[in-house]
């Protein structure tokens, strides 16, 4: 019962992922060859630095939102609220920051008022993705993912097809933003339909906001770090390199991005389980153990193909030609992409959140100081190893930190 239920949600999770990677990547060839390597990067810019955003609509809530036991969703609500509210504020907050970005209009470094009004358009979807974190949180309490999977998929569908529309009537780049902003609503109120809790009349409980902040900062900070020293080198590209730099790297990091999610969603299915088997340590590192294998095998199993199809990308057009050597790169590091996101797992479920948050703050710290060393000269080559070698202390540190607990409860159940 136990692996069918994790199989399941699993395959809907990928499923859905593999459902959009393919719009997606559709929709990257069409833009791509539309509107060229400095077209693009434009778009990249844009799209990555509201991404940095997301994960202060996060902030681990639905992680500590899991925990609760004999929950029966009358927290959907709250955390609905708390996390509409974050989000406004963010989205207010990420066009304040994007409005004093840097541009030197002599060599194009920098962010031109193009893009600052790509970002304006584009941060419209932290609201939406506000919404989809939360019901995304009920989706995995219910231990059924059906729902995300039509929401999402129905949300990509919606926007392949718009944008094949705004391309073929030549429409400007802020279109396409518009496109991928206001597809990401349609997913949200799918999302909430699916859910069937009532979110209305409008409750904010600022009780219960303070407590489950408090309770989640940790997770979020970890997240922040980790999307911080994840996203870092894009940002530096962009301000440090020409623009077809960011365009070359960010076509790679695009599919380098599609491969990373996979890991995570098997993490979703298994993490409710980790939770219920946390008090039976025999069994909770027993279960960790069979996954840890299955992950490290999942990532050679998805690297082999996608190394050897690299390069397919110059297919696109010729101008992408380099971005196959950082892509290439960055596969190298997804095995340890892969393990370090279920150990990430295994140590909120016991309660380490305050571990994480070290870790991947002293690793935000070293990447963005490497980044800025080595870029200038480098490039996204640089980004690229740099990416490696990061995630690489991570595992380190973070295997240390499972096999410690490990040894430490298997003494501890001996002497009892």
């Amino acid at each position: 019962m136990f692996h069918s239920v994790v199989a399941k949600n699993t395959f809907y999770q990928t499923l859905a992922k593999s459902i959009t990677a393919f719009l997606g990547f559709a929709i990257t060839v069409i833009i791509a060859r539309s509107f060229g390597v400095v077209g693009y990067g434009d778009f990249t810019k844009a799209t990555a630095f509201v991404a940095l955003f997301y994960l202060f609509v996060d902030l681990g809530l639905n992680a500590i939102y899991l925990q609760v036991e004999n929950d029966k969703y009358e927290n959907f609500k709250k955390i609905f609220y708390l996390r509409v509210v974050i989000a406004l504020f963010v989205l207010v907050a990420s066009n304040g920051i994007a409005y004093f970005l840097p541009f030197n209009n002599l060599t194009g470094l920098g962010f031109s008022p193009l893009v600052r009004m790509g970002i304006f358009i584009y941060s419209f979807s932290i609201l939406s993705q506000s919404i989809i974190n939360s019901t995304g949180g009920l989706f995995q309490k219910r231990l059924n993912y059906f729902p995300y999977f039509l929401s999402t998929v129905s949300g990509s569908l919606f926007n392949f097809l718009l944008i094949t529309v705004l391309v073929y009537f030549k429409m400007p780049l802020l279109f396409i933003l518009f496109s991928y902003a206001f597809s990401s609503f349609i997913t949200a109120g799918l999302s909430l339909c699916y859910v069937r809790n009532k979110v209305f009349p409008v409750d904010f409980d600022f009780k219960f906001s303070k407590k489950i902040i408090v309770a989640a900062f940790p997770i979020g900070l970890m997240l922040i770090f980790n999307l911080i020293y994840f996203r870092a080198d894009m940002f530096l590209l962009s301000v440090l390199r020409p623009t077809r730099d960011v365009g070359i790297y960010g076509l790679s990091y695009k599919f380098f991005d599609f491969i990373l999610s996979l890991p995570l969603f098997l993490s979703n299915s298994l993490y409710p389980f980790l939770l219920s088997n946390k008090n039976d340590t025999k069994k909770f590192f027993n279960i960790t153990s069979h996954y840890f294998l299955i992950f490290l095998g999942f990532s050679f199993f998805v690297v082999v193909p996608f190394w050897f199809l690299s390069p397919l990308l110059s297919l696109i057009k010729s101008d992408y030609l380099p971005a196959i050597v950082p892509f290439r790169i960055l596969l190298l590091s997804v095995p340890l992409f892969f393990l370090t996101s279920f150990l990430q797992w295994i140590l909120i479920a016991l309660k380490e959140q305050k571990f994480l948050a070290w870790v991947y703050g002293v690793s935000t710290i070293l990447n963005i100081l490497l980044n800025l060393i080595f870029i200038p000269q480098y490039s996204y080559f640089a980004s690229a190893v740099i990416t490696g070698l990061s995630e690489g202390g991570v595992f380190v540190l973070l295997a240390f930190k499972v096999f410690s607990i490990k040894i430490f409860l298997e003494k501890e159940r001996e002497n009892e």
